[in-house]
């Protein structure tokens, strides 16, 4: 097997060198994320599979897990808090500037003017701890990268590990997306800096804190300049498949975590990503990381159990719940549909037989996608308003 293809199946972490991983994950008390981080260190997936890893709160771990006392023992000594509040207000950003952007490209479905304005969580103040308490613990210090994840990112860190495994050792940090209005090509979900990156943020990060409004950002908005204005080196989106982001794509998104091809007019080939964004229910974040093909045998049993601690999760105000199923799943489940079809159907016509299958496959059990070719890329029928301005998120 390639080297290539084998860390694309997660197959040999840092074999070609570097590349151990580092995770943290900020957790908001009595939100469906405590849920969902329960189930991952129960199942021992997503951040759970990085070299190591660390959850930051503003409260201990025994009271952030209090319906999960297994848990909170397990995770006693990886839970770290911050004392400042974890909610922050949606705010209006400036005019958006960047073509590249749906919302201000006239031949997008999602254009909304020449003005358009969005709307975003302006939580930069709340990491401003958290980065702080990272770089107090100093866990990141014994590996080669640190990666901030959103509890709703579904990320495999054998598989990215070995993508990373062959870079220069420098100070660099990953964009990863292609189009925002803004020119923040630096998202959220996940946020990556290598070990000698992480060094200098921490040691000159008071001249971020000087030069840079806290107050103004998003998060990621505000660390991508900080980043920037140190001179830690960035590395274009296209040269590393870190992110896979539905937000990012709006209505020509495609809902699955297998192979995929975002946009070929800039991708030759099909992409494995490191990270899909977002699953907010533990359903579909399994079905995420099954799609994937990274090796990681779940039970039935440990699936249920799972699915039992997570609870149903956060429904996503843009993208809904319903995800695609794997191509093995679809088409076995396909030909097992159409033989039952047949079976009923028993002595009526082709026609009406044809009838009861395209009914069969049609949009319906699909909830608010519709299939639109015979790739199975779905598309959104429409997308609901975002938050009023003043509305309080958790960060």
């Amino acid at each position: 097997m390639l080297p290539f293809a084998a860390a694309v199946l997660g197959l040999l972490p840092g074999v070609l060198g570097g590349g151990s991983l580092y995770c943290f994950s900020c957790v908001t008390p009595n939100t469906y994320e405590v849920g969902m981080v329960a189930a991952m260190a129960k199942l021992e997936v997503g951040m759970f599979e990085c070299d190591d890893f660390d959850v930051i709160s503003n409260t201990t771990a025994d009271e952030l897990f209090k319906d999960f006392p297994d848990v909170a023992a397990m995770l006693k000594d990886k839970v770290h808090v911050v004392h400042h509040h974890l909610y922050a207000k949606m705010v209006k950003g400036p005019i958006g500037h960047d073509t590249s952007s749906p919302a201000t490209d006239p031949n997008s479905p999602l254009y909304q003017g020449e003005n358009a304005i969005m709307l975003h969580l302006a939580n930069a103040p709340i990491f401003k701890h958290v980065w702080e308490t990272i770089f107090r613990i100093g866990n990141f210090e014994k590996y080669d990268y640190t990666a901030k994840l959103d509890v709703d990112a579904v990320i495999l860190p054998k598989r990215l590990s070995g993508i990373l495994a062959s870079r220069p050792t420098r100070p660099e940090y990953f964009l990863n997306s292609l189009h925002d209005m803004y020119g923040n090509f630096l998202h959220g979900p996940v946020e990556l800096i290598s070990l000698k990156g992480m060094y200098a943020f921490r040691d000159a990060k008071e001249q971020c804190f000087k030069k840079i409004d806290i107050n103004m950002y998003g998060e990621d908005f505000w660390v991508n300049k900080c980043w920037a204005l140190l001179g830690i080196h960035a590395v274009k989106t296209g040269d590393v498949p870190l992110l896979y982001d539905e937000y990012e794509w709006g209505k020509s998104a495609q809902h699955h975590c297998w192979e995929l091809n975002p946009d070929p007019a800039v991708f030759s080939q099909n992409q494995y990503f490191g990270v899909y964004h977002p699953r907010k229910n533990m359903e579909d974040w399994l079905a995420c990381r099954e799609q994937t093909g990274v090796p990681k045998f779940i039970s039935k049993d440990d699936k249920k159990m799972a699915l039992k601690i997570a609870g149903p999760g956060k429904v996503d105000k843009i993208l809904g719940k319903k995800y695609e199923v794997s191509p093995r799943e679809y088409y076995s489940t396909a030909a097992v549909g159409a033989f039952v079809a047949m079976g009923i159907a028993g002595v009526a016509t082709m026609a009406f037989g044809s009838f009861v299958l395209r009914k069969w496959r049609g949009p319906t059990p699909l909830g608010p996608y519709e299939e639109i070719d015979s790739n199975r890329v779905l598309r959104m029928q429409d997308m609901p308003p975002l938050l009023n301005n003043g509305d309080l998120e958790s960060k």
